[in-house]
């Protein structure tokens, strides 16, 4: 396929992430490296674009994971030979984690589990049916991703929208009230609502994301990432990202806010 232009946005804007993470000056950046302020500023700006070497000693540098760097390192040597081979969905997290921290209005669908920002730790440990080395730096992870959507300024619109199915699974658990209530706190944040949907839907089989400007500087690009059970990928062609958005906004105008679905349930 040819070049994605969520890789080409994703290098300079994760470059800034990891100065902005690591707390250094692009001086103490440049000297690490052995190159002018000019060249880390360049670099920052998405002026010019390290070669996948010099991105992995930059990304060292700021202390990031060695996932983190080969992530970068693989996005930059696909852009150099100019096609995307891959779909960039091995390790897609985080391109996602940077959509979220950009974007100004986001929407996921979910029709079996609660997505990973709103879970409580005690859900991804005990509920998820697929057990992950470090389950704890996992969750902090997820964690983190929350606290991050949350304290943007100006907050981005977000709208979560849940099979009920997906919280039937918490009937009788022993931490579904602790869960329930993660809930609805996020329900309660300025410009985010998450709502429960019932019943049939047309492209409601697997679960997606949108991510899409509304303006904001440094944003991602409009794409929607998908999850299905073959492949997880980013979809970005302008008609595809429209039908997506299209369907799960006439999805959501069938959804019941959290807070009136729990009441319903309880009479």
């Amino acid at each position: 396929m040819p070049i994605a232009r969520i890789a080409e946005w994703f290098v300079p804007v994760e470059l800034n992430a990891l100065k902005r993470e690591s707390k250094l000056t692009c001086q103490q950046i440049g000297a690490k490296l052995g190159v002018s302020v000019r060249t880390v500023t360049n670099y920052l700006s998405g002026e010019t674009r390290p070669k996948a070497g010099m991105a992995a000693q930059y990304a060292r540098i700021c202390g990031a994971s060695e996932k983190r760097i080969d992530f970068l390192s693989h996005v930059i040597t696909q852009l150099d030979n100019g096609v995307i081979v891959s779909e960039l969905s091995d390790r897609n997290i985080f391109i996602v984690e940077l959509a979220e921290a950009t974007s100004g209005e986001i929407w996921k669908w979910e029709p079996l589990y609660i997505p990973g920002p709103l879970q409580i730790e005690q859900y991804h440990s005990g509920i998820l049916p697929e057990r992950e080395p470090d389950v704890h730096v996992h969750f902090q992870r997820k964690l983190r991703r929350y606290l991050t959507l949350i304290g943007r300024r100006p907050a981005p619109k977000m709208h979560f929208l849940l099979s009920g199915n997906a919280l039937r699974y918490l009937d009788g658990w022993e931490w579904a009230d602790k869960q329930l209530a993660k809930l609805i706190e996020a329900d309660d944040h300025p410009d985010c609502e998450v709502r429960v949907l019932e019943g049939l839907h047309r492209g409601m089989d697997h679960s997606y994301e949108i991510y899409l400007p509304d303006g904001r500087p440094g944003a991602a690009p409009p794409f929607v990432f998908v999850e299905a059970l073959d492949q997880s990928r980013h979809v970005e062609e302008a008609f595809k990202v429209e039908l997506y958005h299209d369907r799960i906004k006439h999805m959501w105008s069938s959804g019941t806010r959290i807070g009136r679905w729990l009441d319903d349930r309880s009479q």
